[in-house]
């Protein structure tokens, strides 16, 4: 059932020992709306905690770690953030999508496995719809919530220059930054401005190898040993499909990064015109997310994925003419 936001709020007054899950790799977005909506919770006096989800960047841990849910705890009322699905629900918790009784999120493949959804598809990010929760909640914003939702919507934006950009998103922002107590500059500084030297050489090489099989198409594909190579790690993986959409003229981008364990992660940016989320759901049923952003875990090699995306970049582009 699909509910709007008075309604979600109403079902979180009442709930009691809440565990709030976040899509499996938690980003920006999940970690920052499951910390903001669970320091929200609990300034109501609730009991909150965030279901057990190692954050992939170290950067997010501060918004997850230390509110995981201890072991033994029973919740009575289940919350997932930003997460579509139960093909995203992290290892260990895929048994918690039949009993999930609210979720919040922004993607249009939300396949409504929850009991009530509040779901925007128009929002850019999970926790602009966080924030109008507990707004509607009544909840009195403190740093570390700003803080929070802060990272959750400048990430899912890239700093606020996505096609999925809003007014909604801006105005969001706006009142986050004026929190007393929150240096939304420096958050700006450390999430945005500063690169490592890894990550640096990474997108070099990322930059020399791109290629453009198609007009208005960017392709580059990033195989372990050129990780390696670049001493680089998970932390320097953050939004590098970005770096796909840099070059003038391309209105598609494409990254395929190798795994640990051999298989590859599709990102795929758009300009919004091809909608991300429909390509990649039609390459794997368990990939999927936005109109100009989207994302898959799929076996190689990486030739067979290129083509097959291209494949079905094409019969979209006949479609449509």
């Amino acid at each position: 059932m699909r509910i709007d936001v008075t309604q979600a709020a109403a079902l979180l007054r009442q709930a009691e020992d809440v565990l709030i899950v976040t899509h499996v790799r938690p980003d920006g977005d999940a970690a920052g709306s499951g910390c903001g909506l669970c320091l929200g919770l609990r300034a109501l006096g609730k009991r909150a905690y965030l279901a057990k989800n190692p954050p992939s960047m170290v950067r997010y841990e501060k918004y997850m770690v230390p509110y995981f849910a201890p072991e033994g705890f029973e919740p009575r009322f289940v919350a997932a953030v930003d997460t579509p699905g139960p093909a995203q629900f992290p290892p260990g918790w895929e048994q918690l999508a039949e009993r999930t009784d609210l979720a919040v999120d922004h993607h249009g493949t939300n396949s409504g496995y929850a009991a009530a959804t509040y779901l925007e598809p128009d929002s850019a990010a999970a926790g602009e719809l966080v924030y109008l929760l507990l707004r509607k909640l009544g909840v009195t914003l403190t740093a570390a919530m700003a803080e929070a939702l802060y990272t959750a919507v400048s990430t899912d934006t890239d700093c606020f220059r996505t096609a999925g950009t809003t007014a909604q998103t801006l105005a969001v922002a706006s009142a986050l930054r004026e929190t007393e107590g929150f240096d939304a500059a420096g958050l700006t500084r450390r999430l945005f401005c500063s690169k490592t030297p890894s990550r640096l050489r990474l997108e070099a090489a990322l930059y020399g190898a791109m290629r453009f099989p198609r007009p208005g198409v960017c392709v580059m594909v990033l195989p372990l040993a050129a990780i390696s190579a670049c001493g680089a790690g998970e932390d320097d993986m953050d939004k590098l499909s970005l770096l796909t959409a840099v070059p003038e003229g391309v209105r598609t981008g494409l990254l395929l990064r190798e795994l640990a364990d051999g298989t590859w992660k599709v990102s795929l940016r758009t300009d919004g015109s091809i909608h991300a989320g429909h390509i990649l759901h039609t390459l794997d049923s368990r990939g999927g997310g936005h109109a100009d952003a989207a994302g898959a875990v799929v076996p190689g090699p990486p030739e067979a994925i290129e083509d097959a995306v291209l494949s079905i970049l094409d019969e979209h582009m006949i479609n449509k003419q």
